[in-house]
């Protein structure tokens, strides 16, 4: 186990074998089930991108899937998602954990692509964001989770407001009207292109973050 007083964010990442298995999806029948059959379809024909069959008592809310989550249906399918799970590991959370326990989803479900010339994902437009709240804020009621994990600026603001910064959140337990009840975190973005965490301030952020939803998390598995 990674010491959390001296971990650092930035080299962390899933190591070994990664799985990648079929993502999962609410039983046939069950009013879940329905809305997420409702979701529309990306462009190409693929499907929106979340993993979970509404059993969980955990969800992560991301941005938008990239290009390798398109191709495979599964949420955090490669290195962002080596780089979170290496994240999860040191709260307790490994990646069957992850892939098993956790209804993962997104702001938006659909890959947006990358602007012209350039290496980085584009976050969703504000009209693919309108598109999908209602989908999202049906998850949250439907699934009722106990432990909320906002992941990024984007989930961060859809919670909380335009104006709001990483600072105010990483951290710290919040509450929030779209899962009454249920313990609310939030964490940076691990894509490596995020340079939140070069400041060191930010890394005690992101460790006392970690050690809450490491409490959480045993709280819930027990």
């Amino acid at each position: 186990m990674i010491d959390l007083a001296t971990a650092e964010p930035r080299r962390l990442r899933h190591m070994g074998d990664w799985p990648t298995p079929l993502a999962r999806r609410a039983a046939p029948g069950t009013e879940l089930r329905a809305l997420q059959d409702a979701m529309p379809m990306c462009d190409g024909g693929s499907y929106p991108v979340l993993s979970g069959d509404g059993r969980e008592r955990a969800m992560l809310i991301g941005q938008a899937p990239g290009w390798r989550e398109i191709e495979t249906g599964l949420p955090f399918a490669w290195d962002a998602g080596k780089r979170l799970c290496g994240w999860l590991t040191v709260a307790g959370i490994d990646v069957e954990d992850f892939r098993d326990r956790w209804y993962v989803t997104s702001i938006g479900k659909c890959y947006p692509g990358r602007a012209a010339g350039s290496s980085v994902d584009l976050p969703p437009s504000r009209a693919e964001i309108e598109r999908w709240a209602p989908f999202l804020l049906e998850e949250l009621r439907l699934v009722q989770p106990d432990l909320v994990l906002l992941v990024g600026g984007m989930a961060h603001r859809f919670a909380f407001g335009a104006r709001v910064k990483l600072d105010e959140l990483v951290g710290g337990e919040l509450a929030w009207e779209a899962a009454p009840g249920a313990s609310v975190l939030c964490l940076p973005h691990p894509s490596g292109a995020s340079t939140w965490l070069n400041d060191p301030a930010h890394v005690e952020l992101w460790r006392r973050g970690i050690g809450l939803l490491r409490d959480r998390w045993e709280s819930l598995a027990s």
